[in-house]
């Protein structure tokens, strides 16, 4: 209830009235400052902590990053290679060609005059090593070689000698042939005597050569004379 200014002056001019008006005062005076000490310190705790976490902050190591797993990209390049286009072959020079010999002519069948001989010697073949008979027709040199197809009697066996067996193929029992080329003259003689065949190689050709070097012949003629011609001979041997 609000009092009249009568009664508000009565209790100021009280003696009794005055200390409590005052302590009343001093009580509501000290309520504000203990509020503001209050304040004060609870601003001081709050500052203080602030402060703790501001330097607990700036002494908190930054943390370190994540080692992260380095791939190396490389790009390789690929050279394209140009692929030479390959060199045409030159043409090669054509040899000249060499005339062929003419064929030789067949040689002459001597089986008659052969028949009968020891040793398996089968019949003996003549075989012309110069000229052809047509150039032949004419008169003929006293040297000349007449071919197979030019004479008109073949030559004969009249004698021989016997063939020496070798002593190392006997005891080894070795078989075998060889293949001469006689010249026979017009006396009926070997003058020439080559080896142009045999097996096996080496083995009978010495007992050959030097069994057929004995032979005689009757000589092969042409229009009524002797001539030379070539024969070639095919010995066996053979120890049965």
């Amino acid at each position: 209830m609000s009092s009249t200014p009568a009664e508000w002056a009565a209790r100021r001019m009280s003696p009794f009235r005055q200390p409590k008006r005052w302590a009343d005062g001093a009580m509501e005076f000290q309520k504000p400052v203990k509020k503001l000490r209050l304040f004060g310190l609870l601003a001081m705790v709050i500052g203080a902590f602030l402060m703790m976490l501001l330097v607990v902050a700036m002494n908190k190591k930054a943390p370190e990053k994540k080692k992260g797993v380095k791939t190396d990209m490389r790009y390789v390049q690929m050279k394209k290679t140009k692929t030479q286009p390959k060199a045409k072959p030159k043409p090669k020079r054509r040899s000249k060609r060499t005339k062929k010999a003419p064929p030789k002519a067949p040689l002459p069948d001597l089986g008659a005059a052969l028949s009968g001989l020891e040793m398996n010697i089968p019949e003996l073949e003549t075989d012309a090593m110069l000229g052809d008979a047509d150039k032949l027709l004419g008169d003929l040199d006293k040297d000349a070689v007449m071919s197979e197809n030019s004479v008109d009697v073949k030559p004969r066996v009249v004698s021989r000698t016997q063939m020496i067996y070798p002593q190392s193929a006997l005891r080894k029992k070795i078989k075998g042939y060889v293949v001469v080329n006689l010249l026979i003259d017009e006396e009926g003689s070997v003058e020439i005597a080559k080896v142009i065949d045999s097996t096996p190689p080496g083995v009978f050709d010495r007992a050959a050569l030097d069994g057929v070097r004995q032979w005689r012949f009757s000589p092969a003629q042409y229009k009524g004379r002797a001539v030379k011609i070539w024969a070639k001979q095919k010995i066996r041997f053979d120890f049965e």
